[in-house]
């Protein structure tokens, strides 16, 4: 059986290395035993949404937020149609702050957003927020840990998909972080996050493969051993600057 990536703005949101969030999730389902295609795209002109299996979208510069914007609310009704219908896809870094209402950019010029979820974004034009960053999530077992860079706040976030332990959520004066909107997923937690936390990219496979009769998750992968152990460093590293600070 194939399974389908859409990894879309690939070339144009590729900021801090976020495209190893598709090739750890393809590596994944093929030690699963499915073929998987992964198709890059740098516009949804000729995309049909509902062709995926999964759907991705990284981090970019402010300005290719904005182009990538301009490009997808041109599909902004196919877009909602298949997140409606219960699409996995994952938004990382600033392509998270699409799913909101708008984004309004450090010069006070508001772009109007996707509106899956009722949140609105500012960004600021003096001022980054970065940090390395502990989370929490009520749907998967042990933290997750990764990296906050952002020029931004996001406020008006109902569903947030982390609560933060170490480390800024949505907005300076809010602990959630991110949004999750049925199988929809958006993340300011760069790093990759799927490389960082081996556990939230199981789940992911798990929400990916969940309709396939007869398929049961196989959890013994030997490589999965370095990456757990890297993600155990990494937990315990910070945890002792969190209880220094």
């Amino acid at each position: 059986m194939t399974l389908k990536i859409l990894h879309l703005y690939s070339g144009l949101m590729n900021l801090y290395g976020e495209y190893a969030n598709v090739s750890i999730l393809e590596r994944r389902l093929r030690e699963q035993g499915f073929e998987v295609e992964v198709v890059k795209a740098d516009s949804c002109a000729d995309i049909s949404f509902s062709d995926f299996d999964f759907i991705y979208i990284g981090s970019g510069t402010e300005s290719a937020q904005k182009r990538a914007l301009e490009d997808i609310m041109t599909k902004q009704a196919e877009f909602t149609s298949a997140s409606e219908s219960g699409a996995v896809m994952l938004l990382t870094g600033n392509a998270f702050e699409m799913l909101g209402r708008s984004v309004t950019d450090g010069n006070g010029k508001g772009f109007k957003a996707l509106g899956l979820c009722a949140f609105e974004t500012t960004e600021s034009g003096e001022r980054r927020i970065t940090g390395d960053a502990i989370c929490s999530c009520r749907f998967v077992a042990g933290e997750l840990v990764g990296f906050i860079n952002k020029c931004s706040e996001t406020v008006g976030v109902y569903e947030p998909l982390f609560e933060m332990i170490m480390g800024v959520g949505n907005s300076l004066n809010d602990k959630g972080e991110g949004c999750r909107f049925k199988n929809v997923f958006g993340t300011h937690l760069i790093g990759p996050v799927l490389v960082k936390n081996p556990h939230f990219t199981k789940y992911m496979v798990e929400l990916i493969t969940k309709d396939i009769e007869g398929f049961s998750y196989n959890d013994k992968d030997a490589a999965l051993i370095y990456e757990r152990g890297a993600y155990e460093v990494t937990l315990s590293e910070l945890k002792k600057r969190l209880a220094q600070a």
